[in-house]
């Protein structure tokens, strides 16, 4: 069972992978980096690829991303790729953003049964063993995926990676486990859960219900605690299995306290990725935004997250974002 970190546009960059590995250990598998759209051959510039440089992604074992739907590009970015020594690539058909889906890529591909089909021939023919998709259960409707069944399976994807939720949902409401249990043995290659894992409980409970399962992805549950990779790591390895009644949602049991070491630690880390920001983003802009977006989920780690995160919202300055974070406790 394989434990990776989901592309989070804005969030995972190679700053944030980096860094977390620093503070946190390194208790992903792999880690999908956030998507880079296709684009033609002669428009394909290194710094379109400066997020998956290998030496910026550290010790952390990355697979690219792309979003898109043209099979010809898919194949040209795939060899640019294969020359920084990748041999492992991600298509993003899942992205639930409007501006997005509406364009047929992300979670709108999959309405397009055949150019669907078209990227997963040209994906498995470039990168033959490490073409691998990430997928919702359908843009408007939880039965598309289910309708793509018997053209995934017939072609050789190194795994599938599954968010059960519609691309309208967005990444609200609850996430059809009843229908991923109705799809998730029907597929040919490995599958990987993805979505609202937020605590050690979460993912017991899931490899329970689904003993099938080749791994789990985390998101945005990593951001509200930075140790549940490390604590799910763990109590693998010490064989924990999830022991109450299985239900049909996920339980979201905190199952470790916040300690002060681990609020320290969660601080310290924080820190450190808004002075590596500092060093290499122009302005106070970006880093005020980067920033603000990593304590949007990860503020909740702490008692007074919230009455905090108001405070570093409205943060329009460096010093005043600085004053703001040293409040948590």
């Amino acid at each position: 069972m394989r434990l990776s970190l989901a592309p989070l546009r804005g969030l995972t960059v190679a700053t944030y992978r980096t860094c977390y590995a620093e503070y946190f250990g390194n208790s992903y598998d792999y880690t999908v980096a956030p998507f880079i759209p296709l684009t033609t051959a002669g428009r394909i510039q290194p710094k379109l690829l400066k997020d998956i440089f290998p030496e910026v992604c550290g010790t952390m074992h990355t697979v690219p991303q792309v979003i898109g739907k043209e099979p010809d590009r898919l194949i040209e970015m795939a060899n640019a790729m294969k020359e920084y020594g990748y041999n492992e690539l991600n298509l993003n058909c899942g992205c639930p953003w409007k501006f997005v889906a509406k364009k047929g890529r992300g979670s709108g591909l999959p309405e397009n049964p055949e150019l669907f089909e078209a990227m997963l021939a040209a994906g498995v023919q470039v990168m033959p063993g490490g073409f691998s998709i990430k997928i919702r259960l359908g843009r408007k409707s939880i039965d598309t995926l289910e309708s793509l069944i018997p053209i995934i399976n017939k072609y050789p994807l190194q795994e599938i990676i599954i968010h059960p939720r519609t691309g309208e949902q967005m990444y609200e409401g609850d996430v059809f486990l009843n229908k991923f249990a109705e799809i998730v043995d029907s597929f040919a290659m490995p599958v990987v859960y993805n979505g609202d894992i937020k605590t050690v409980s979460d993912a017991l409970y899931l490899l329970k219900r689904f003993p099938k399962l080749a791994g789990l992805m985390l998101g945005r549950g990593a951001f509200e605690d930075p140790f549940l990779p490390g604590d799910i790591a763990a109590a693998l390895v010490a064989g924990e299995e999830y022991s109450e009644p299985i239900g049909d949602t996920l339980p979201h049991k905190q199952t470790l306290p916040h300690t002060k070491e681990r609020k320290q630690q969660v601080i310290d880390f924080a820190n450190a990725l808004y002075q590596r920001y500092s060093d290499e983003l122009f302005g106070p802009a970006p880093i005020l935004g980067r920033m603000k977006e990593f304590w949007e989920y990860t503020a909740t780690y702490f008692g007074n997250g919230a009455d905090i995160l108001r405070k570093v919202q409205r943060s329009k300055t460096l010093d005043e974002y600085e004053h703001a974070v040293k409040l948590f406790n």
